[in-house]
């Protein structure tokens, strides 16, 4: 037993010699460059969504807080005019009874400077109709016979006479004074009157607007927050704050997000085969939109994603049933060609702005200049550079790999 157990690691480490001695070239994988059926395409996940939806905010006018106190479950099906939500607002209640007590105030204080005006006049006319009376009489004894009076009497009528008629004249100017001042003060209270019914007004007008109604038939979308949180019951709103959408039924797509990398050929047309989440039904459509920018989905991850769709018929949509935020996985056949002459692009080497490929002919190894057709993920179309039934050297051995060889091997010694 042990002599064939000998003879057999002696024949193991000669055929390892000779393989080693081969040359590098004999080594390499290859692949027939000849002509075959060539199909790629990606899988991506995605979702259903409308292609127009009407913004939803939170009811109400200026900057009091609301509470959300009852709304519909997200993705139920409204009709227009009907509630979405209700929202309570008590600062704008107690704000409001407020502004009603000083309207109550401002009108006391306005039948007070009433009041106080016509007392003020009615007193002021008063002595001037006992000054009238006075200056008659006055008037009447200075018109009378001087015989019939001494001299200090008529003295006396003369100097009452002249000074009834500056008190008169005085009791004139205070009554336009009092008038004067009466005006002012209820101009004021007007003033102060109005801001304060401006006020209770804005109030009356935010308690009146505390249900959102539904502008159109649609499906119910509550709007994510920058952290991803959605509005619950309890939570504070700012009047004019996003608060969902309703996206109109009319018109729904099918929306992807792909990695960019992950979007070489990609364009409008292509095929899309539509699996729904859950059921297992499949649609064909076609991509009928395709982002012209990408964009990071979170904070979290620096990857960019490129937005497509696919839209479906109006008939398709209602014979499933299909609604706003239906999972969905999407297939789209980017090439489906037949008798293609294609290569691997892992075969394919960067020569300036144009690119080579290596054909193993016998022993050695040649590069050759190729010009490519469509490109797709996985391989290229090769339009001239390489004859048909050539030897295709898979993973080439490029200069920089050399040198990398080169430099370590150096390294070693």
């Amino acid at each position: 037993m042990s002599v064939k157990i000998i003879s057999c690691l002696a024949l193991t480490l000669m055929t390892c010699a000779a393989c080693s001695n081969q040359p590098e070239s004999a080594q390499v994988a290859t692949e027939n460059f000849a002509a075959r059926n060539w199909k790629e395409s990606i899988v991506v996940d995605g979702e259903i969504i409308a292609a127009n939806k009407t913004p939803l905010t939170v009811p109400g006018e200026g900057w009091d807080s609301r509470t959300l106190i009852e709304m519909l479950p997200e993705g139920s099906l409204v009709k227009k005019g009907e509630v979405i939500a209700r929202f309570d607002a008590p600062r704008s209640r107690m704000e409001l009874s407020q502004a009603e007590l000083e309207l109550l105030r401002k009108s006391l204080a306005e039948e007070g400077i009433q009041a106080s005006d016509t007392s003020s006049r009615s007193s002021l006319l008063a002595d001037s109709a006992k000054v009238q009376t006075d200056l008659r009489l006055s008037e009447r004894y200075a018109n009378a016979d001087l015989a019939v009076f001494s001299r200090n009497k008529i003295l006396d009528e003369l100097q009452d006479a002249g000074f009834l008629k500056t008190k008169r004249g005085y009791l004139d100017w205070k009554t336009g004074q009092v008038q004067a001042r009466s005006a002012a003060e209820q101009a004021v209270l007007g003033s102060q009157k109005e801001s304060v019914t401006l006020n209770a007004n804005q109030h009356r007008k935010n308690l009146n607007a505390l249900d959102l109604l539904a502008p159109h038939d649609g499906v119910f979308l509550l709007q994510s927050s920058w952290d991803g949180s959605k509005p619950q019951i309890g939570a504070s709103k700012r009047p004019r704050e996003e608060f969902g959408s309703l996206p109109d039924l009319e018109q729904l797509v099918a929306n992807f997000n792909i990695e960019e990398g992950r979007t070489f050929g990609l364009k409008l047309g292509l095929p899309v085969k539509v699996r729904l989440a859950g059921s297992g039904k499949e649609i064909e459509l076609s991509i009928t939109k395709v982002g012209n920018s990408a964009s990071a989905m979170s904070r979290e991850s620096p990857v960019k994603f490129i937005n497509f769709e696919a839209a479906f018929k109006k008939e398709q949509a209602q014979a499933l049933g299909l609604k706003p935020g239906q999972a969905l996985i999407g297939t789209v056949s980017l090439i489906n060609q037949a008798n293609a002459m294609t290569l691997p692009n892992i075969a394919l080497v960067q020569d300036g702005p144009n690119f080579a490929a290596y054909v193993k002919e016998g022993d050695q190894v040649k590069k050759q200049a190729v010009t490519l057709g469509l490109r797709g993920p996985a391989r290229s179309e090769i339009k001239t550079g390489i004859s048909n039934g050539a030897q295709v050297v898979l993973l080439p051995e490029t200069k920089d790999k050399d040198k990398n060889k080169e430099t370590a091997k150096e390294k070693k010694s």
